[in-house]
């Protein structure tokens, strides 16, 4: 399932379903997605950073990490 998941050649989002608690996070890891659901789909912070993998999108909006591209930090 996680080779087929990732082989698509988008990586918006993705969820997956188990009553195994333990086998959510393997899964989870190995996933190429944006975001990754565990038991629901679809709920999230709209202040987390939020974005895709391959022809889903490049980069990140929201959060600290959508704001990094736009800011120049000076070290003295």
């Amino acid at each position: 399932m996680i080779e087929k998941a990732n082989n698509i050649p988008y990586g918006l989002s993705a969820g997956v379903w188990t009553d195994k608690g333990s086998k959510i996070f393997k899964v989870t890891g190995a996933l190429r997605a944006g975001v990754v659901w565990a038991n629901t789909y679809n709920k999230f912070d709209p202040t987390s950073p939020f974005g895709g993998y391959k022809e889903s999108g490049v980069g990140r909006e929201g959060g600290l990490h959508g704001l990094m591209p736009y800011l120049e930090v000076e070290h003295n």
